[in-house]
């Protein structure tokens, strides 16, 4: 198999710098080499889909020859390195001391033997198995990527989500070499997973840093093994994950090059911070205060020339690796980062349009809030209001456009993009009060400084949205590492105590990601808490008809726009009665049957939007698939669930495109290819009659959400608007 030769590069250049290093630890060796391996395998598939993309032929072929050839090159180096005696192969004799844990305390083994077993593992097995069905995903991170290898380079290309197109790229050019190598979506969860144990490592190292011995370190490492949203990204093809994975890797060679100048670790710290900034903005903005932090520190220790030395290297590597995407961003948007206001193409403004003391601390609380929550609809409400009545104090209206995309609530949400990190930030505050109270190791108070800097100019800077959590890892991650620190060098408790309860709390999230679920622990843990809807929405028919006779007494109808509300807050008691009702009526029929290995392949792509997949699956079966190619006549969003949905039906998916989009669109060299199609799938049924002619229509398959469209003969126009 093709993706075979990406993890064999892997370790292959683990081996290389494994056997080049002269750390004194084996762990720390370890840890170390597989950091750099991943790093070097950024730098490569960078390079590749670069150069692939400039010649247009970014596709399988390519990719299987580029990295086959690079696997032969690096076990050739190694073989020759051996053979000159600059590396010994003997040396790895030494991993099997590491793989039994030599030097570690039977409760650390126990601990590390969990994790493994019942976190990493499963884990993996999740990022490989399971449906990729995040709904951001499907919108434009997978979306982006199938539209490259079907243009066969990275150019922009024309679509109605522009988010596709402008929004920091790097992590999707990770995984698009896992679908170039494997054909197929099913490793591009393998890129999230691999940061989540590059995060592991680094925030283990730094805890290293500071003087943490190897109690601390696996208690960093355990907390952010815990951390929910982490535990979530870490199986998904987002990029919040990849993106927090380079700035623990900028903080920690950022401290490491305080204590001893080094080229190597100098370009390995500027290039870290590059890679994170291009999976993700606002990486720049946690990064800010830290930037600030070692650039005073170079240039106290280290003196004028050296300093200007890491600023032209780093003008250099953020130059290399934004200026092609920068190039396509201007050619298309005329401004190197986004479209402008006012413009063709003006989207979704994530900067917040006011500043000031009282915005910054409105900021602040409103994004605190998102891992205030609890599975608890009265404390939630009431959280909420005492918020309100804050911002109404300090003259801040909570919902102000220009303050936010998201209207505010306080929610407890078991969701992959917006789970929220309850215990850690309570443990945080807590640590950071506890911190001052630790004589000493100034450094480290002031790497924790700088973290909640990062944190407070987030909040500052860009509008609340309710998923923001996720981006918060940054923070949340220097966070575990402040837990850790604080734990032993301040309470000198036993690690146990912390770890095994955060191990044992947070492995229903293991096990109970709605979008992944291995077991239905999600409908378990709604029944034990009494967890009941705040409305039930139906549409009509025969099920409303019998919700309405067995809980009407409980439940409005009819309510507004089909949802029918609690008429009040129930007791927990009462809360039980409900929830049996609603089972015993089918309420929660989908939910108990909802883990990877009952649900069908084709239906677990629409789990974060179940109604498509009940609209599109009556003709999934029906209609031939085999090289078909279908046009796109959306709205907005995505269409990456229906291709891959299609893809699980036949061994010879066609393409998708989308047919109709801006004028503006048809000066780029993407949208001048032809692309002729078979099908139309629209959720604009209305102008269906304007864009096709009635003579080329073969068969109209209706249903609520959208019409398919087969043509008699294939179409090849675009229409433009």
């Amino acid at each position: 198999m093709g993706f075979c030769l990406l993890p064999f590069s892997v370790v292959l250049i683990f081996v290389f710098f494994f056997l080049r290093s002269r750390q004194a630890g084996i762990y720390t060796n370890i840890r170390r080499s597989f950091i750099f391996s991943l790093i070097a395998n950024a730098v490569l598939i960078f390079g590749f889909n670069e150069l692939a993309s400039a010649f247009n032929i970014l596709n399988s072929s390519a990719a299987i020859i580029f990295w086959l050839s690079e696997v032969v090159a690096v076990s050739g180096f190694l073989f020759y390195q051996n053979s000159i005696s600059k590396i010994s192969f003997s040396k790895l004799g030494t991993l099997r001391n590491a793989i039994k844990l030599s030097g570690f305390s039977k409760t650390n083994k126990i601990i590390v033997a969990a994790a493994l077993v019942f976190y990493i593992i499963p884990l993996l097995f999740l990022s490989i198995y399971a449906s990729q069905n995040n709904f951001d995903s499907h919108s434009y991170h997978l979306n982006r990527i199938l539209i490259w290898i079907q243009n066969g380079n990275l150019d922009h290309f024309p679509t109605v989500h522009l988010q596709q197109t402008y929004l920091n790229v790097f992590a999707e050019y990770l995984a698009l070499d896992t679908f170039l190598l494997a054909g197929s979506d099913q490793f591009t969860g393998i890129i999230q997973f691999g940061s989540f144990l590059g995060s592991l490592a680094g925030i283990s190292l730094l805890a290293k840093r500071f003087g943490l011995k190897q109690n601390g370190q696996l208690l960093a490492a355990a907390l952010q093994l815990t951390l929910p949203i982490g535990i979530f990204e870490s199986t998904s093809t987002q990029v919040d994950y990849c993106a927090c994975f380079f700035f623990v890797l900028f903080v920690y060679f950022g401290f490491e090059l305080l204590q001893k100048p080094s080229n190597s670790t100098l370009f390995v710290f500027l290039l870290s911070l590059a890679f994170g900034g291009f999976s993700k903005y606002t990486i720049f903005i946690f990064g800010l205060p830290f930037a600030v932090y070692f650039g005073f520190r170079i240039l106290l220790q280290y003196r004028i020339a050296y300093a200007l030395k890491v600023l032209v290297l780093a003008v250099i590597l953020l130059g290399a690796i934004f200026a092609p995407f920068f190039y396509r961003n201007y050619e298309i948007f005329g401004h190197v980062m986004r479209p402008l206001r006012g413009t063709a193409f003006a989207s979704e403004e994530l900067p917040v349009d006011k500043y000031g003391l009282k915005y910054t601390i409105s900021g602040i609380v409103k994004n605190a809030s998102l891992s205030l929550g609890l599975p608890d609809t009265r404390f939630n409400q009431f959280l909420e209001n005492k918020i309100r009545d804050f911002h109404h104090l300090i003259g801040v209206d909570v919902d102000d456009l220009g303050l936010r995309l998201d209207a505010f609530t306080v929610k407890y949400s078991v969701h992959e993009d917006m789970i929220p990190n309850t215990l850690q930030l309570w443990m945080i505050v807590l640590c950071s009060i506890l911190l001052f109270f630790i004589k000493g190791n100034t450094e480290f108070k002031w790497l924790w400084i700088c973290a909640v800097l990062g944190f407070v100019l987030f909040c500052t800077l860009m509008k609340f949205q309710a998923w923001s959590t996720r981006t918060q890892m940054p923070f949340y991650t220097m966070g575990s590492l402040l837990i850790a620190y604080v734990f032993v060098q301040k309470l000198n408790w036993k690690i146990v105590w912390l770890a095994v309860p955060m191990m044992l709390i947070s492995s229903v999230f293991v096990y109970g990601n709605p979008n992944k679920e291995i077991v239905s622990i999600n409908f378990f843990t709604r029944k034990m808490l009494g967890h009941i809807p705040v409305a039930i929405c139906e549409t009509g028919g025969a099920q409303q008809e019998l919700y309405e006779k067995t809980l009407g007494a409980y439940y409005v109808f009819p309510g507004e726009n089909h949802c029918h509300p609690l008429r009040d807050w129930p007791g927990y008691a009462e809360r039980r009665k409900v929830f049996s009702l609603l089972e015993k009526v089918g309420y929660y029929d989908e939910d108990k049957a909802s883990n990877i290995f009952r649900i069908d392949r084709a239906h677990a792509y629409f789990l974060s939007h179940p109604d498509n997949f009940a609209n599109f699956k009556p003709i999934l079966d029906q209609v031939d698939w085999e090289h078909k190619n279908v046009g796109i006549l959306f709205r907005q969003n995505g269409y990456y669930d229906y291709w891959a949905a299609i893809s699980t039906k036949t061994a010879h998916p066609g393409k998708m495109q989308y047919i109709r989009y801006k004028k503006e669109f048809m000066t780029l060299p993407n949208a001048q290819k032809e692309f002729c199609y078979d099908y139309i799938l629209s959720d604009l049924p209305a102008e269906l009659a304007a864009f096709v002619p009635a003579a080329n229509i073969d068969t109209i398959y209706t249903t609520r959400l959208f019409q398919l469209v087969k043509l008699k003969k294939p179409s090849c126009e675009r229409n433009l608007y």
